[in-house]
């Protein structure tokens, strides 16, 4: 038997590595190809979990992509169920949804529109899970018991009646989205399965608010109290950061600026997503105006950053 030569083994060679070559490409074009089945979930991530380098997605901010053609025939199929002013409803089954994929948002004839996508790990889910939702003034929270994984964290939305959303680790487990309206509202939610969306329209109940938006400044968002509110003691203060240290300074200065409390309290999640913290604090004796500080104190120049309303003693 003859043996083969030094040109006839470089050939094969070359012909074995031109083959895994091929083969990986394929593979990169399959997971390039798929990435639109799941909805937020870019080429780069999903070529990143093929080759092992993904895991949590990372949550990202930004505007909400637009409503898709996946829904365009949702308003026929919802227009036949009323909008409502309860303070709070539920739905859902099961636990198999653990992750938020993304928040979509889309104005429609007569409301406005909010899509949640909800997955099991990177792929979308199949059914919507046990979910909760409750309104407070100018605020509707949605709550997920079974998420404990985000794609997206918070985003800004047009001018109308949805102003932005904030995805917060809830302080119990799971995840909650809070929808931020510019004005009182009336509200539906659909359940949509195969892939499992949350659909939640929005339209003004025809009155004005009366109670200004949770304050925004930075890495912190203060949902209580808010801006020009009167407080009285125990002073309860609840909001959300994101930051990787996960403390929150809380600061109460009178009118003349002599401090009345300070105190920090840690978040619930470190960078991530945007991580709860709530506080009670016994407020001594002050009347008139004062000021709520929440964020973080900077030594190195004693500045402040972060959030800063005015308050006034009840």
């Amino acid at each position: 038997m003859r043996r083969p030569s030094f040109l006839s083994l470089l050939s094969l060679l070359a012909a074995s590595l031109l083959a895994g070559c091929q083969g990986a490409r394929q593979m990169v074009g399959s997971v390039e190809a798929s990435a639109g089945a799941a909805p937020g979930v870019s080429a780069e991530t999903a070529k990143a979990e093929a080759s092992g380098a993904g895991g949590v997605p990372e949550a990202t901010a930004g505007a909400p992509p637009r409503i898709e053609g996946d829904l365009a025939g949702t308003a026929d199929a919802s227009s036949g169920k009323p909008f409502v002013a309860r303070t709070e409803v539920s739905g859902g089954s099961g636990y198999d949804a653990d992750t938020v994929l993304t928040v979509r948002y889309g104005p429609q004839d007569h409301f406005e529109r909010a899509v949640i996508d909800l997955g099991t790990g990177r792929e979308p889910a199949g059914t919507v899970p046990e979910w909760t939702l409750a309104s407070h003034e100018g605020l509707l929270r949605l709550t997920l018991p079974s998420a404990s994984v985000t794609g997206v964290s918070d985003g800004k939305f047009g001018d109308g009646l949805l102003e932005s959303f904030h995805v917060v680790r809830a302080p119990e487990g799971g995840m909650f989205v809070d929808f931020f309206a510019r004005g009182s509202f009336l509200y539906r939610v659909l359940e949509l399965e195969d892939p499992a969306r949350l659909v939640v329209d929005l339209k003004p109940a025809g009155e004005d608010s009366k109670a200004p938006l949770p304050a925004q400044g930075g890495d912190t968002v203060l949902v209580e109290p808010r801006p020009h509110a009167r407080i009285s003691d125990p002073l309860t203060v609840s909001g959300y950061s994101r930051k990787p240290e996960a403390a929150n300074t809380i600061i109460l200065t009178e009118q003349r600026g002599r401090v009345l409390v300070r105190r920090t309290v840690l978040g619930n999640d470190q960078g991530h997503t945007w991580g709860y913290f709530e506080a009670t604090v016994d407020l001594p004796s002050f009347s008139g105006r004062g000021t709520l500080k929440v964020g973080t104190e900077i030594a190195s120049d004693d500045s402040f950053e972060g959030i800063e309303i005015p308050v006034r003693a009840r």
